[in-house]
């Protein structure tokens, strides 16, 4: 189908040159393109300024990567992470101190509860959770049986996973803290716990990879391409990469700035962490403050009398068992004992106490399969691995919920711990000369140097 000839009517005769002929004309012209464009016709294509300066500012971004791949002009504090939960409050004491520690404790809030617990009613004070990271009374009962000095720092986060641990240990290490031994609690909500997606998607993983590298473990770390795609765009491009540093260097300033313009009232109360989780309690739910988790001396009666159901929590957690996450789990474990390996620290592996009634809600063929993977895992690394939960041992009123041991159940807990380890002949040499090296490593420090004339 031919389009229709369109003709100046100005040409024809009979209609003169003038103004209204002129305009006529054009908005004849104009009918015209229109139904060009709805016959199909393409308009004719215009250059984009728009398209110019997209292209222009690809090329920027992609070239200030890549200089500052090579060349870093900004200094960012890898420490800071706007999540300010357990992990980063044990790593903001690990950076600050200047002790040296020879013991490390890994594990979850059982075996937080556990030294908190005892340690409470041991130094008959309360204690400030997110600021207290020592195990005195664990350091007491391993000088008085092996002798020399011990120093351990706890490590331990609620919801802590081997993933987790793994990337603790190594942190723990880059800050040139490096213990002689190693005591990790595990028990099965470490492996299979339903309510986490991923590896990666935990509190302490995401600022620890801040701390170390990951490379080695992003296979077993990211489960979907999505966050595949995103760790490799973290490594190639410097700005995404440091995405968090330049959030929290554009926030300082706008509260700088915010703070000059409009000053709070003289009389002004602030809106606190407290105000915000009654308001919001879900809102960064792991995230503490100083003295938002405190612990105080307890009598044993008022112990033995308290008990919380958390039976909702753990059939939550154990209703949907992944076998990938069990399988992902074992794999930062022998990623937690190949490092240990390769930097001389002896790791003792520990299967922590449960009630019967949480044993019962996994179900104990679970329990017992669980039990027995990490038996053939220490096996076949050669770690000590003890099998602490013994219900024979411990009765309800050891716990103050279905997992948490209270301050008498923990210190049955770690008078058991040392006593069996004390048995083991290798094990124990390891503490001894544990406890000799930083004997003599404080000894040297506390020695003023002699003074040349």
């Amino acid at each position: 189908m031919s389009l229709p000839e369109v003709k100046d009517r100005r040409a024809e005769p009979g209609i003169p040159e003038t103004s209204q002929g002129r305009e006529m004309a054009e908005r004849f012209g104009r009918r015209a393109t229109d139904k060009l464009a709805q016959a199909g016709a393409k308009p004719p294509v215009r250059a984009s300024g728009l398209r110019s300066s997209a292209v222009l500012a690809t090329a920027i971004f992609v070239l200030a990567n890549f200089c500052m791949t090579f060349y870093t002009p900004i200094k960012f504090d890898e420490f800071r992470f706007p999540y300010q939960g357990w992990a980063w409050w044990a790593f903001n004491d690990l950076k600050k101190t200047t002790e040296v520690h020879n013991v490390a404790l890994l594990g979850s809030s059982l075996m937080v509860s556990a030294v908190a617990g005892v340690d409470a009613n041991y130094l008959n004070k309360t204690l400030d959770l997110s600021q207290y990271h020592k195990a005195s009374y664990l350091d007491d009962s391993m000088h008085t049986r092996f002798g020399g000095k011990f120093n351990t720092f706890n490590l331990s986060v609620p919801g802590q996973m081997p993933s987790d641990a793994y990337m603790t240990l190594k942190g723990m290490c880059a800050t040139a803290n490096r213990p002689d031994v190693v005591i990790y609690g595990v028990a099965p909500r470490d492996f299979i716990d339903s309510t986490m997606a991923g590896p990666a998607d935990t509190e302490p993983f995401r600022y620890l990879r801040r701390l170390v590298s990951i490379d080695d473990i992003a296979q077993g770390a990211f489960r979907t391409p999505i966050a595949k795609l995103e760790w490799f765009l973290q490594n190639a491009l410097y700005m995404f990469g440091h995405a968090i540093d330049f959030q929290l260097t554009i926030k300082d300033a706008e509260e700088s700035i915010i703070n000059k313009l409009v000053a709070c009232p003289p009389k002004g109360k602030a809106f606190t962490w407290w105000d915000r989780i009654k308001l919001i309690p879900n809102y960064f739910p792991g995230e503490i403050r100083p003295m938002a988790v405190m612990t105080g001396p307890i009598s044993e009666k008022a112990a033995r009398e308290r008990w919380i159901d958390n039976t909702a929590e753990y059939r939550e957690r154990y209703k949907h068992p992944d076998k990938e996450t069990y399988k992902t789990q074992f794999y930062f474990l022998k990623k937690l004992a190949t490092f240990c390996k390769k930097e001389r620290i002896e790791l003792v592996l520990i299967n922590m106490p449960l009630t019967s009634y949480n044993i019962h809600l996994l179900s104990p063929p679970k329990y017992m399969s669980f039990v027995g993977d990490l038996r053939l895992f220490a096996f076949e690394n050669s770690l000590p691995f003890y099998d602490m939960c013994t219900p024979s041992n411990y009765a309800q009123n050891d716990f103050h919920d279905s997992v948490h041991l209270n301050a008498y159940g923990g210190k049955k807990f770690f008078d058991q711990l040392i006593n069996i380890m004390s048995l083991s002949g290798r094990l124990a040499q390891r503490f001894v000369l544990a406890g000799k090296d930083l004997e003599r490593h404080q000894a040297v420090a506390e020695t003023e140097p002699t003074r040349v004339q």
